[in-house]
């Protein structure tokens, strides 16, 4: 736990539907008319940062729901005709369709990463959680209409099954839709899927999906699956964090230079764009476009292509695999970030940066991020570390991730960076008072917590620290402006 200096203020800690916190008068220059809602903070004590100051849509399980007691590995959101926000999640290895906005479940097969194309016709379960160590293509049309009527659908039989020595015992996969061509046989849609390696191997690879239906009766004729492509050499020491976009043609992954486990300066979430595929040598090359600048885990492209959501973590640095909630010295959170495109479509970096939630308790926290096809964000939030013996409790939440504004310094700028590592070593320096894992923060985790902060909490915080010798001389009009530069 964090044991704050200054004196805590009562403070909703989750803000539903865009309301505002509760308090006292902000001071009225950083109370600006363009700021959104969310952060016109009524609170300017900085030690007191909310769980959630954003616009939450849907909160999950609803009262009278039964509870959600484990959750294992990742959730997905399904893309379907009708408005509902549907995820596909696993909870004690069984999977589950859920549909949040009426609160309703159904138990789909397979034990765990029940993951949908990004049309909506198919739900893929990667090798290791088949009871035939292969990957599964299963229609989620039934899916959608047992889900309709509160039936359990675990027994439907997939509508392919792929069966390769070198795809054996995969786990966990992302989607995406690369091409659909209409042509005189039928509608012919390629699905790239990207999985992660093996028990024996690590390295992830791609296989390309030819599923071709019929033109009148959308009847499945025939599936080629593509050889499995490693995936390309520029993505190094990846720990497991590697997600396709939506159209096939970008993966974001954490890389280092440093082999191994262990920070290294300069190691952050990148996003790369796949050059080219060669099926027949089992390759793939990549190209780097955007360095995120921060330490992060698995992350996911809005359908549109363009944000990027992911989570940060501090305790466990990247905490890439969470299974029945985080470990008691673990804080993840939720980020998102803005892409620019260049006149013909191609990712050329960020033009906004946001931190969504901030946990302060050790064990707690909102992690794997994803987004629906409307542009809502999706995570899983926890309330007790996976340790604890009371019953655990997960929450399942739908946010606007435009509702905090955008930062719009560039943190990959040497003096940029060093000024969102000035704010949080500030803010370290005036909350934490005693040392208590997951605290004090890494260097590299400095910039992100201080993100969390509203405009009114980051001007006091600057206004109280500048007048406090222990501080040390910093470029205080720069740090105040910092504050400031949120875009609606």
């Amino acid at each position: 736990m964090i044991r704050p200096r200054r004196r805590v203020l009562a403070i909703t800690a989750l803000l539903l539907l865009g309301a505002g916190c509760s308090g006292g008068e902000p001071r009225s220059d950083t109370n600006e008319p363009a700021l959104p809602e969310a952060m016109r903070a009524s609170s300017e004590d900085y030690c007191a940062i909310p769980e959630m100051a954003l616009h939450v849509l849907v909160d999950r399980p609803g009262p009278g729901a039964d509870p959600i007691d484990d959750v294992n590995w990742f959730a997905r959101p399904v893309a379907h005709p009708g408005d509902d926000w549907i995820v596909a999640f696993a909870s004690h290895d069984q999977n589950y369709l859920y549909n949040l906005t009426e609160d309703e479940r159904v138990a789909i097969p397979d034990r765990s990463d029940a993951v949908a194309t990004p049309d909506g016709r198919y739900m893929t379960v990667p090798s290791y959680y088949t009871p035939d160590s292969n990957t599964r293509f299963y229609p989620v049309e039934p899916m959608l209409e047992a889900l309709s009527v509160g039936r359990d659908i675990a027994d439907l039989e997939p509508a392919f099954i792929h069966d390769h020595p070198a795809m054996h015992r995969v786990y966990y996969q992302s989607t995406s839709l690369v091409r659909e061509v209409d042509t005189d046989s039928g509608l012919e849609t390629t699905y790239r899927l990207m999985f992660s390696g093996t028990a024996d191997e690590s390295r992830f690879r791609i296989v390309d999906y030819l599923f071709r239906h019929h033109a009148d009766s959308g009847e499945l004729l025939d599936v080629q699956a593509s050889e499995p492509m490693a995936l390309c050499p520029e993505v190094q020491n990846d720990l497991n964090t590697p997600f396709i976009s939506k159209d096939g043609q970008y993966v974001a992954a954490y890389t280092s230079e440093v082999a191994g486990s262990t920070y290294s300066d300069g190691a952050s979430l990148k996003i790369y764009e796949i050059t080219s595929t060669d099926p027949s040598a089992g390759t793939a090359s990549c190209a780097e476009v955007v360095d995120l600048g921060f330490v992060a885990g698995k992350a996911d492209f809005s359908f549109d292509g363009s944000m990027l959501t992911f989570h940060l973590s501090q305790g466990q640095y990247l905490t890439p695999f969470v299974n029945g909630g985080l470990p008691e010295s673990t804080i993840t959170d939720i980020m998102v970030a803005r892409l620019e495109r260049d006149a013909a479509g191609r990712i050329t970096g960020t033009s906004g940066l946001q931190r969504l939630t901030t946990s302060l308790e050790a064990g707690v926290g909102s992690y794997f991020p994803a987004f629906f096809p409307d542009g809502a964000l999706f995570f899983v939030s926890n309330s007790l570390p996976r340790e604890a013996t009371a019953d655990k409790e997960f929450r399942f939440r739908v946010v606007d991730p435009a509702s905090r504004g955008w930062r719009t310094t560039d943190m990959t700028r040497a003096g940029d960076a060093t000024l969102w590592r000035d704010l949080g070593a500030l803010w370290q320096r005036a909350c934490v008072s005693e040392v208590v894992d997951p605290f004090p923060l890494q260097p590299h985790e400095l910039a992100g917590q201080a993100m969390s902060l509203t405009p009114a909490q980051c001007v006091a915080l600057v206004r109280d620290a500048r007048g406090d010798e222990v501080a040390g001389e910093r470029d205080w009009a720069a740090l105040e402006g910092l504050c400031h530069a949120i875009e609606p």
